[in-house]
Formats: C-alpha cells, structure tokens, sequence
C-alpha cells in the first residue's frame, strides 16, 4: 500500500487517482488552502480565492465533476491605479489611462523592443526585458514587491516560467491606443462551485479516499525497500506536505543545509458578511504600499449562494513574512476598504492565518529542490505538490500533474 502525506488538493487528487491508498491529514479537515467556513449564512474561503480553470478541457471537466454543480463566469477583474479600476492585466488596461500616461507607457514600449538588452538574471530585470521601464515601475513591480515581501532581483528566473505570460505586441499596442483586448485568456472564463465554496472541490476529491484526520506524521524512515509512517509500513510514500517540515520528521541531516535555502510566505484572509450589493467585480490587485491588502475578492459574485440575501461575501488578503504579526488586521482592512471608496455595513468579520502560502523561488531554488527531491526519491518517497515539490502550481496543474505521479507508479 502506498501513504500520501498531506491532504491538500496535491494528496487528495493523487489519492482519488491511487484509489488503494493512506493518506495523513493533520488538520480536522481536508483540503488544505481550499477551506471553506459558513458564518451566519456566509461563505468565505478561508485560504484566499481560488477558481477553477485550464487551458485543457479534460482537466475543467475532472474538477467540474468533483463540484457538482457549479456556475460559469466571464472574468471582471481590475487593479486599483491611481484612484481608478483599470482592467486587469495592466498591460490589457491601458486604454482605461488618461492619454498622457497611455502615451508614455506607449512610447517605452516600442523603444524597449528595438533597445539592445542583456538577458534578465532575476524577476526585476526580466519585468523590464519584456514590459518596458514604464510598465514595470507603474504597476508589476510595486505589486510584486508587495506579494513576495522583497527584492524583485532576490527572485529567479525560474518563477517565470508558465506563471507570468509574454504578452503579445500587437495586444499592448492595441490597449494603447483604445482598441479593447484580453490577456491571460486562459482565464477569462472560470467556474465555481454553486454551493459550500471552494472546499466543495476538495470534499469531492476526499469521498472516496481513506482519510485519516487529525493524523500529523511525526516520523518517516526509509528502511528495507520500504517507507515507515508513524511506525506503519508502506511501500512508498508521497509527500505533499511542505518540505520545511522534513527536518522535524526525518533524520535527513544530508539536506538540511539546502532545506534552510527554501523560502516562502504566509497569509492572512480577513472575511467581510456586509449588508447590501457589492460592485460587479470578482477581484482586484492593489500595488498601493499603504494599502494592507493585496487582493480583495467578492466571493457573493462567484455564487449567489455565498451569502443571504441581500447581502454579500467579501474576503482581503494579506502576504506576509513567516512569523509577521499583523495588529489590528481586521480594522485595518475595513478603513483601506472605505479608502479606496468601498463603505460596507459588517455584518460578519472573521480572520484565518497560514502559515505554508506561497513558494518564494530565490536565486538557490533550483539547487536546493533538486537536491532534496533527489534525496527523497532515492528513498522511495515521491514529493508532489506546491509545498511538497516547492513549485507555485495552479490547481489545474496539480490535477495534471497528478496523472504523471500515478502512471510512474
């Protein structure tokens, strides 16, 4: 038999797919980030917004039926920009600029592709390779800064990678001068879950999986062609649960050096039950320093039955350092709110915290995964996952991901 450690969205869709397996969950309840909590008949996902989308069909149509019913949206999604909502990605919201900023942010642009360049070493320089000085300073870097809590040329090129889209010329040039387009397509439309919020997806996942809740692993040993879990024996084990958590639960002194390498942030998500409509957005990004949120979501406009009626969902959601204190938070976001021009009558205000986020891919990211992933496969143990291979994966990539686990076994 084979254990899955952690039951996230990466252990639940590879256990779905094992069928005769173990998997260890320390928390009460599966799932990981897509939690779901309903306060006096709101829904908030307590581990930030999360949607469902891909650019495969088949892996829509997987998740679509560990949902069950579920409701299809268009994407709305702007960033707050200089007291206005601009449509987002930046670059596909240039016409929504007055015309002096469309004209300078134009007029970088076509200079940076006839400017002779060395190749990008870092997130920062690669922002000005491929958007130009204008773009960057005005909207990707200060956003980015924000969300990783550091210096962009402290990040490596490896987060490029399948995350951040080379957008076509021909589209910010169109922006530019009016003429409306769309970037990220891939997302432009998404589904949702009708009822219980995102957790719908991971409670689909967990129904037919052997589950064990409230189960933390606190030791995992190679021995004998075998893994031992908890003093039980497996043939192989799968690892999704953060490998910052390796040194607590295994004698892999070989690796500890390079384990200390890994970084990462954590969050904090602030639910709002309000009274009354919100705007017809679904998110918005907000680059401002001084705005404590990066990212506030209306969850009522995901599904009409996030909230009671006449009354909305509204969640905001903070990067932070592993170890910050945030005082004060929920305050802090509703006055931000009525700051960038949203009064809420609230109804409900609640605070989650986690500790594991978002991966941070610094410049030793790829020494240090590749060594650690090595020492565990050589053990018999399969890491898999955001925070068990250390990879910033959409969920729709862990779902693909998955099938490539469960073939090589």
């Amino acid at each position: 038999m084979i254990c899955v450690v952690g039951g996230g969205l990466a252990g639940l869709v590879v256990a779905n797919r094992l069928g005769n397996c173990v998997v260890f969950e320390a928390a009460n309840k599966p799932g990981g980030l897509l939690r779901s909590e309903r306060i006096n008949g709101f829904t908030f996902d307590t581990g930030g917004s999360h949607i469902i989308f891909s650019r495969k069909s088949e892996i829509v149509r997987e998740m679509l039926q560990m949902v069950g019913d579920y409701v299809m949206h268009r994407r709305r999604t702007f960033i707050f920009y200089n007291n206005r909502f601009i449509k987002y990605p930046f670059e596909n919201g240039i016409s929504m600029l007055p015309p002096y900023e469309r004209f300078a942010i134009l007029k970088d642009f076509v200079e940076n592709l006839t400017r002779s360049k060395e190749d990008p070493e870092n997130l920062l320089d690669w922002f000005y390779h491929v958007f130009g000085r204008e773009i960057t300073e005005r909207y990707l870097r200060p956003y980015n800064e924000k969300i990783w809590k550091m210096d962009l040329t402290e990040i490596s090129l490896e987060w490029v990678g399948g995350r951040v889209p080379t957008p076509p010329v021909e589209d910010v040039l169109k922006s530019a001068v009016g003429i409306d387009t769309e970037g990220y397509t891939h997302q432009i439309r998404f589904y949702y879950p009708l009822e219980g919020g995102i957790e719908r997806l991971a409670m689909g996942l967990a129904e037919n999986v052997d589950i064990r809740l409230g189960e933390r692993v606190v030791k995992m040993v190679a021995e004998d062609g075998a893994v031992v879990v908890n003093d039980q024996v497996f043939e192989r084990a799968i690892y999704t649960a953060p490998l910052t958590y390796l040194p607590e639960i295994m004698n892999c002194r070989e690796i500890e050096r390079e384990i200390k390498k890994l970084e990462y942030n954590s969050l904090t998500v602030v639910g709002l039950g309000v009274r009354g409509r919100v705007p017809n957005f679904h998110w918005i990004y907000f680059p401002q320093r001084e705005i404590v949120f990066h990212r506030i979501a209306f969850l009522s406009n995901y599904s009409p039955k996030m909230a009671p009626e006449g009354r909305s969902t509204i969640i905001a959601e903070i990067s932070r350092r592993p170890g910050e204190k945030l005082r004060n938070i929920e305050d802090r976001v509703i006055n931000d709110l009525s700051e960038v021009g949203f009064e809420f009558n609230v109804e409900v205000c609640e605070k989650w915290e986690w500790e594991h986020a978002y991966v941070v891919y610094n410049h030793d990211y790829r020494s240090a995964t590749e060594k650690i992933k090595s020492y565990l496969a050589e053990r018999g143990i399969i890491p898999f996952g955001r925070f068990g291979r250390w990879e910033y994966l959409n969920m729709d990539a862990v779902v693909e991901k998955a099938r490539k686990v469960v073939e090589a076994l």
